[in-house]
């Protein structure tokens, strides 16, 4: 509630991909509304999905019982169909009394280029959260160790920031279970090695590393490893055939002499990404990448023309044909 006594302002959207800073800091808001008014009868909670014009204008003009504020807190109206709706609510946030504090709280991006994003940009406060890059997840995590008394050092802080991916979620449930397990010991890799399912993009960096060294076995074991906890399979083909495309273009841009800076900018991935995959091709020739890459190309038009075909709930074609790429690829 700080910015909002601060800049005086009335009408507020937290949105963004990281809905775990989002919903913490929406939380943060209502529990110091809750200390500062005390009522909780001031708070209303809106299905934007569902809201109605005059149900929110009804809100709005409703004074607060035995003190200064109402806390109206509206979610997910971006993702509401009625278009129309929006633009009246629009509309309405032009006459939102001093004593009305509005939230409009998004569990995703909202949608810029509607009346009602400009509306609250205009009159209001937009806090877009956006997904942390890897360095700063690692921050966090070592923030929260520190708050929350965990024990936990700057490199065990980044491979499980590696492990994890960027959802905030993820990482704080992992980190608070870890915790449990370590008690007052320190956490360290094999503990998260143990009890972390790596993320998709993690896996998929340690099934390349396994390719490259032609470690055949471990390579077809992480492939496994990423169907068993639950990964489509299509996802993990496309996370492949992605991956070798930054292989080959980094591979490329280095023959050229493009620092990792560069790099970084070109190809708009986070230099975390730019520094495995480097480190990734030097393990390739460039006619070796091609040749992987034409392959995967291959794959995936046989997907898509029905030769190689996935039913309900078997998709034992689609697997054989990545574990056949697997093999070939580590001869």
């Amino acid at each position: 509630m700080a910015e909002e006594q601060n800049n005086k302002k009335t009408v507020f959207l937290f949105h963004g991909e990281d809905k775990y800073s989002s919903n913490e800091k929406l939380l943060r808001w209502k529990n110091e509304f809750m200390k500062k008014y005390g009522e909780e009868s001031n708070i209303e909670v809106m299905d934007g999905k569902s809201i109605a014009p005059k149900d929110f204008i009804s809100n709005i003009e409703t004074l607060p019982f035995l003190c200064e504020k109402r806390l109206i807190i509206v979610k997910d109206i971006f993702k509401s169909k009625k278009t129309d709706n929006q633009k009246l609510i629009a509309e309405a946030l032009d006459k939102t009394p001093d004593f009305c504090i509005v939230v409009f709280h998004e569990n995703d991006s909202a949608d810029k280029r509607t009346s009602l994003y400009k509306k609250i940009g205009k009159i209001g406060t937009v806090d877009e959260f956006k997904n942390l890059k890897p360095q700063e997840i690692t921050n966090w995590i070592l923030n929260r160790a520190k708050k929350d008394n965990i024990n936990i050092d700057f490199k065990t802080a980044n491979y499980l920031t590696e492990h994890c991916g960027n959802e905030l979620w993820r990482v704080s449930k992992e980190l608070e279970k870890l915790h449990h397990y370590a008690e007052d010991k320190q956490i360290n890799s094999t503990m998260i090695e143990e009890f972390v399912t790596p993320a998709l993009s993690s896996s998929v960096f340690k099934l390349t590393d396994c390719i490259s060294s032609k470690k055949v076995d471990e390579s077809l074991k992480v492939l496994q490893t990423l169907k068993n906890s639950g990964e489509e399979l299509t996802m993990v083909f496309f996370m492949i055939v992605r991956h070798f495309r930054i292989l080959i273009q980094v591979f490329d841009m280095i023959s050229k002499g493009e620092h990792s800076n560069s790099i970084t900018k070109r190809l708009k991935q986070h230099p975390f990404v730019i520094q495995k995959t480097t480190q990734q091709s030097r393990n390739f020739t460039l006619e070796n990448l091609e040749k992987i890459y034409q392959e995967l190309l291959q794959i995936d038009k046989k997907f898509k023309t029905g030769v190689i075909r996935i039913y309900q709930q078997d998709d034992r074609e689609f697997q054989l044909a990545i574990e056949k790429f697997i093999i070939n690829c580590c001869k």
